[in-house]
């Protein structure tokens, strides 16, 4: 009978360690999104900071990395997330140096909070004209509070941008004879560095390059 006990007793204490680790090992998520995007020089784009709170939450921060050869990053401005709440929010886009986007952040002006997921951001991205090939964006110090000002734990998704060149023979013009320049290596493989008609970089020439082209054509 006491080995029974035992038993219980040590299975009882097993199954609530299994359950603590279970919820410590539970995060808000944070995620560049599209956390993949194909774009060519001179592009503009927007990247969002999506974030599902794993528990209530009241206050963001976050720093954006990128490479300032390959991308201009002009503002960022705020999402929805805080305003959920229904009350006013704080918001600050941050600074723009070179290669970062320095201290933003925000949080809901009250005692509130919010836990459905949202854009906490959307920062707007120029590729520049002498970019080419992949590029990561990335989330430093980031840092989300829950109303009582505690930090809450975080997972981070960052973004791989592609910056291709869809003027495959470089005459300034998208048209036919580019498509045809993609089409005549159609199902070759490729490596770095990689030949213009492997316009998305993926090792493979194939329909996407295709359409790729013909989707820039003037």
């Amino acid at each position: 009978m006491f080995g029974i006990k035992k038993f219980l007793i040590v299975a009882a204490m097993f199954a609530l360690f299994a359950a603590t680790a279970n919820v410590s090992a539970a995060a808000s998520d944070v995620t560049l999104e599209p956390s993949s995007q194909i774009v060519t020089p001179g592009d503009t784009f927007t990247v969002n900071i999506f974030v599902s709170p794993d528990v209530d939450i009241a206050g963001m921060q976050f720093d954006l990395v990128f490479d300032s050869s390959q991308f201009q990053v002009s503002e960022a401005s705020e999402g929805s997330l805080f305003k959920q709440s229904g009350m006013d929010t704080f918001f600050v886009a941050g600074s723009v140096n070179s290669g970062l986007l320095n201290d933003a952040y925000g949080c809901i002006l009250g005692a509130s909070d919010v836990a459905t997921p949202a854009n906490f951001a959307s920062v707007t991205v120029t590729a520049t004209e002498q970019s080419n090939g992949r590029s990561e964006l990335v989330l430093k110090d980031v840092i989300i509070s829950d109303p009582s000002g505690n930090a809450v734990d975080i997972e981070l998704t960052n973004a791989v941008i592609s910056v291709v060149i869809v003027d495959i023979n470089q005459d300034g013009v998208v048209d036919f004879e580019d498509y045809g320049l993609v089409e005549q290596h159609f199902d070759e493989t490729t490596s770095y560095p990689y030949p213009s008609w492997d316009v998305n970089q993926d090792d493979i020439v194939n329909v996407l390059d295709l359409m790729l082209v013909l989707s820039h054509m003037d």
